[in-house]
């Protein structure tokens, strides 16, 4: 007994319902076969009563892939109700599928003892309210479209009226500019085709106005390009971002824009500029734009390169005989009261050979710097070479116990020379020779008379000096390739040779017959 229908058994209350004017109909089986189906639904449906005993599936073919058989199975099955509200369903009338919109409802009937032993199928076609309800509501957006046209032709309309309003404008401004240009374009050029810095001018919308010949002449780029290209394309990678990023906020600020940069020539060989951009302001104070002045400062670049990796190498030259005095003073302050004479002496004697490497490493520098500035100047007076070479000698084998150091004099003859430049000449021989001579092995040295004057020579059993380096390693910071675990700055030959030039004496490298290599240099005789 279903309980919301009191106390009328299940086939009374399908009785009553295929009486009913709503098209109702009744089902049983998973198939959902036809057991009734009064006028209303066999009208809905467009069938006659042969429909009855077949299942829905049969009687409806369309209806196959739509949710209704669906429905059926959930009340059938489940014993759940599924009704729907305006639904569509595609259904063949009279040959021909068209679409109808029902509110109905599949009602599972249960017996006593809450079986479900049929699904009552009720339909009302709701059709004419629905497509009443779209065509309304189809109304009514086409009316909302309509009113947003409206209202995009009334904005459309102020947008012309800003856009007359702003080409008035624009004409006016070109209008002014063509005047400011005219009256000074002529002075401007005339001094901007008769400099050797490149000139380039920009309107207050960053546009390019004017590029001076010599770009043409730096960029191998015509006129014509560089006013439609420009050249910020060409500048290093490594500063185009920072130069387009630091120029936009200048431009953005209205303020002076400076930056250092790197840009090929013609030749494709980068060279170094500075960029100085000045903005420029209307007699109104309105903003004009930038001109833009690059100068070539390739030679001042490298000098600052040079300068700031000579720094750098000085730094870390330093540190060893520093750090290496430092420890001997650190020994002797902690060890003052237990060490004896000979170990007090000996950490003073290794203390004062860091100080004299400071001290020559200082003069050499010196050197260099006056070199550099030509301002080194020579104190000249006579005196006897082979004297100056076995001091020399003396303090060098005091300094460098690692290395037996010889020396051999054909001859006893005067100089007219700086003894102290001299004196720096030979600190630098000996002591390539013993950074490049096996731990132990002999440094011989030679003077003897030649044709030139005196000729000294340093002698190392070395890995010797390839061909290729002989004239190089005179240059000023070369380094030879074959050893670069060895430290030095690469300046140590270079002012050796530029001393003895001075002294109109000359120096140069060779490759001993046995092993290792041997430097000579000359110097003229001082007639007594």
């Amino acid at each position: 007994m279903d309980h919301r229908y009191g106390l009328m058994s299940s086939e009374e209350l399908l009785e009553i319902y295929s009486l009913t004017k709503t098209a109702t109909s009744v089902h049983r089986g998973e198939d959902a076969v036809i057991q009734s189906a009064n006028r209303a639904m066999l009208k809905i449906w467009g069938k006659d009563s042969s429909v009855i005993g077949k299942s829905l599936l049969e009687a409806l073919p369309e209806i196959k892939s739509q949710p209704y058989p669906e429905m059926f199975h959930k009340a059938w099955l489940d014993g759940k109700t599924c009704s729907g509200q305006g639904s569509p369903a595609e259904l063949e009338i009279d040959g021909k599928i068209s679409t109808y919109y029902f509110d109905f409802e599949y009602l599972p009937i249960k017996n006593g003892k809450c079986e479900v032993i049929a699904v009552l199928n009720s339909a009302i076609d709701v059709t004419e309210r629905v497509l009443k309800e779209q065509a309304i509501e189809k109304a009514e957006k086409t009316i909302t479209s309509l009113q947003e046209q409206k209202d995009m032709i009334c904005a459309l309309e102020e947008t012309r009226k800003e856009l007359h309003e702003l080409n008035s404008e624009l004409e006016e401004r070109v209008e002014r500019r063509v005047i400011e240009l005219s009256e000074s374009e002529e002075r401007f050029q005339i001094m901007a085709e008769g400099t050797e810095l490149l000139i380039a001018v920009g309107d207050e919308d960053n546009n390019r106005v004017y590029f001076n010949k010599r770009w043409e002449k730096v960029t191998g780029r015509k006129m014509e390009e560089l006013l439609r290209k420009g050249w910020v394309d060409l500048i290093h990678p490594e500063e185009k971002q920072h130069f387009i990023n630091a120029y936009k906020e200048s431009f953005k600020k209205r303020e002076v824009f400076n930056m250092e940069f790197r840009m090929p020539d013609s030749k494709g060989e980068y060279r170094w500029y500075l960029c100085q951009c000045p903005p420029r302001f209307r007699s109104d104070g309105s903003f004009a734009g930038y001109i833009a002045s690059c100068l070539d400062i390739t030679m001042r670049k490298n000098e600052e390169i040079r300068k700031n990796e000579f720094i750098g190498m000085i730094s870390h030259e330093l540190r060893t005989p520093l750090t290496s005095l430092n420890g001997f003073i650190q020994i002797m302050k902690t060890r003052l009261d237990t060490m004896n004479r000979d170990s007090l002496e000996h950490a003073l004697n290794k203390s004062q050979i860091q100080i004299n490497k400071m001290s020559k490493m200082v003069a050499g520098f010196l050197d260099i710097s006056k070199l550099e500035s030509g301002s080194l100047e020579l104190q000249q007076e006579s005196f006897q070479l082979e004297e100056l070479l076995k001091e020399v000698i003396e303090e060098l084998s005091f300094m460098y116990s690692t290395h037996k150091i010889t020396f051999a004099s054909t001859c006893s003859l005067k100089v007219f020379a700086d003894r102290n430049k001299i004196s720096a000449v030979m600190y630098n021989l000996v002591g390539n020779a013993i950074k490049y001579a096996p731990f132990g092995s002999n440094i011989e040295i030679l003077c003897s008379k030649d044709e030139a004057g005196l000729m000294v020579r340093v002698k190392d059993q070395g890995r010797g000096i390839e061909k290729s380096e002989e004239e190089k390693i005179f240059g000023r910071y070369y380094r030879s390739k074959g050893s670069p675990t060895v430290s030095g700055f690469g300046i140590g030959l270079f002012l050796c040779r530029e001393i003895l030039i001075k002294h109109e004496g000359s120096i140069w490298a060779e490759n001993a017959k046995d092993n290792g290599a041997q430097f000579f240099f000359t110097l003229p005789e001082h007639a007594a």
